[in-house]
């Protein structure tokens, strides 16, 4: 195949990813005087996981008190820190709980339409995962309606935007970033230089077989930064889930749980017969989950994760990974956390819109792999290890760890979307980017040269490995052996993806190879953070150590790439090292 011919850009900033926190960033750079880019692999507003419908709601947490008087900035810094066991970094969590009642007030000036109390005509307030009270505001289509403010503002201020576009590979020399290569649908390659480039591509749910994230989220932004020298944090760390697997993929909700429904394999046997410990109750375990969705080896709900993982290894999932929950006789009115009942309104009609009906028939459901509780190390405002990057949302790491509390993506999102832009607005227009032909050219050249490798496996088997490899050995329950396997296996598909066995002939497979050497990049630094804990803490479960060890463990993991590819994991720091 043949590359149409480079195009050339200029800018400030530029932008990589169009969720909540990208259309953050481009606003902020924007509004601060920086001509501002915005590239994205799908449409603004419309794909990504900000504005993908994985669920009816979305929370967006707000410590003002609405939902409960004794809510405030302090006690939403005390949760997050209690959930994070050890390993989130203080400063970033302050910001994030100061700064969220002036995040709200930015969505109120958008106009956000937050679902509303029947009664008192006041924004519904829920209590979300991890949380000690009620605070997080409820909007309808989960993030779509931020996204499609964020887009008319960008819009307005005059962004650029390139939609369609993946970014293969970042600008850099001994001085830092300088911009980035990336491919249009149409086949036509894009220089960008620009002073900062702000990567906010989200997470990497799709190294699993089912994941909740849209097909998009293949961990671009934790793989280009990390190639770049910036350091991982917290990968050991990510959120797996029940969700929906047929006739329509949808988050599992946790109220679901509450009426104690019928939990059976394909051959109507109960998920959790003949596999509790002595002293596990089945009851307990789906009455703690109903306080939050992402798997945590804190609280007995654990047992209903690696019982369904453990019946997966034993053959009792059904053709495409699925189990039954029966809801046809549960009672949403038993459910005690505040505005559970509602919501169980809102989301049995939400999944009759997508043809599953809860009142005559049970849900099909998978374990999915979600979201991470990673990502590069920044500073307070952004900024990497590497000059000329910086990282906001999903992206980074700090303001979360071990476990996550439900509703502070979102509001993570837009507080730190706000400070990286204005950050990277200051330093863009400051900065010269350096050397951008030079280099643009010798990324070309590696796009061209694997054009011309001639294999023959399609790209898209590349792509199958990698999800059976972590969906197999690294969702949910990990033990030494396993983990260890996953790395050699991801060790060898990398090679057979740079020895050209892997057919790549046309836009399509060179998007899907970049995907697969990025998602090969984030599994083995996975990998190497989990095999390093040697314990359980939060989403972290490791079988052949299932106790906390807060003596050794109770701090990050960082992950750095070595120089051959692989990643050195060891005990770590929050911030940017002087």
């Amino acid at each position: 195949m043949t590359l149409r011919s480079v195009g050339e850009l200029q800018a400030d900033v530029v932008v990589v990813g169009a969720g909540g926190a990208g259309l953050r960033v481009a606003y902020e750079a924007a509004k601060s005087g920086a001509k501002t880019i915005i590239v994205t692999k799908g449409r603004i507003a419309v794909s990504g996981a900000t504005a993908v419908g994985l669920a009816s709601t979305a929370g967006f947490a707000v410590p003002d008190g609405a939902g409960d008087p004794l809510d405030n900035p302090d006690t939403h810094y005390k949760d997050i820190m209690t959930a994070a066991q050890g390993c989130a970094d203080p400063r970033l969590v302050r910001i994030l709980v100061d700064e969220a009642i002036e995040a709200s007030e930015d969505l109120d000036r958008w106009k956000i339409d937050f679902i509303r109390d029947g009664e008192t005509g006041k924004p519904l307030v829920a209590q979300g995962d991890f949380a000690s009270r009620p605070r997080n505001r409820k909007i309808y289509h989960h993030g779509r309606p931020i996204t499609v403010a964020l887009k008319g503002e960008i819009e307005r201020l005059g962004v650029q935007a390139l939609e369609g576009t993946t970014v293969l590979s970042l600008l850099q020399d001994e001085k830092g970033v300088h911009g980035l290569l990336a491919l249009g649908r149409g086949g036509g390659l894009v220089r960008i230089t620009a002073g900062v480039t702000v990567l906010t591509t989200g997470g990497a749910g799709q190294l699993f077989r089912l994941s909740l994230m849209p097909s998009d989220i293949t961990g671009d932004g934790y793989a280009l930064g990390y190639r770049a020298g910036a350091a991982l944090a917290n990968m050991e760390f990510m959120q797996a889930g029940f969700g929906t697997i047929k006739p329509a993929l949808n988050i599992v909700y946790t109220w679901f749980w509450g009426g104690l429904p019928p939990f059976v394999d394909k051959h109507g046997k109960p998920v959790l017969e003949g596999t509790l410990p002595a002293g596990a109750s089945g009851d307990e375990a789906m009455l703690k989950k109903v306080e939050h969705y992402p798997f945590s080896a804190s609280d007995a709900s654990k047992w209903l994760e690696i019982a369904t993982k453990n019946a997966m290894r034993d053959g009792r999932a059904d053709s495409v990974g699925g189990f039954y929950l029966d809801l046809r006789n549960a009672d949403p009115d038993r459910i005690p956390q505040k505005g559970f009942s509602q919501l169980w309104k809102v989301s049995k009609g939400w999944l009759q819109q997508k043809h599953m009906n809860i009142d005559a028939e049970p849900l099909r459901i998978g374990l999915f792999g979600h979201a991470i509780n990673g990502g590069l190390v920044i500073d307070e405002h952004g900024q990497t290890l590497v000059d000329g990057l910086l990282s906001a949302g999903e992206n980074a790491a700090g303001p979360y760890g071990a476990d996550r509390l439900g509703g502070n993506m979102l509001l993570n999102c837009q507080v730190f979307g706000k400070r990286a832009g204005r950050r990277a607005a200051e330093i863009g227009r400051a900065r010269t980017p350096s050397g951008g032909e030079t280099l643009g050219q010798a990324a070309v050249e590696a796009v061209e040269r694997r054009t011309r490798q001639g294999g023959s496996r399609p790209v898209s088997e590349a792509h199958r490995r990698i999800k059976e490899v972590m969906t197999e050995k690294v969702l949910v329950v990990r033990n030494e052996a396993g983990l260890k396997e996953a790395e050699a296996d991801l060790v060898e598909l990398d090679a057979s993806l740079e020895s050209g066995e892997f057919k790549v002939d046309s836009v399509k497979d060179v998007i899907a190879w970049h995907e697969a050497a990025h998602m090969i990049d984030v599994g083995r630094a996975m990998c190497a953070a989990a095999l390093l804990r040697r314990e359980t803490r939060g989403s972290h479960y490791r079988e052949d150590a299932p106790a906390r060890d807060d003596e050794r463990w109770s701090r990050p993991i960082t992950v750095r790439r070595e120089r051959d590819g692989a990643p050195r994991a060891e005990p770590g720091y929050f911030g940017v090292q002087p």
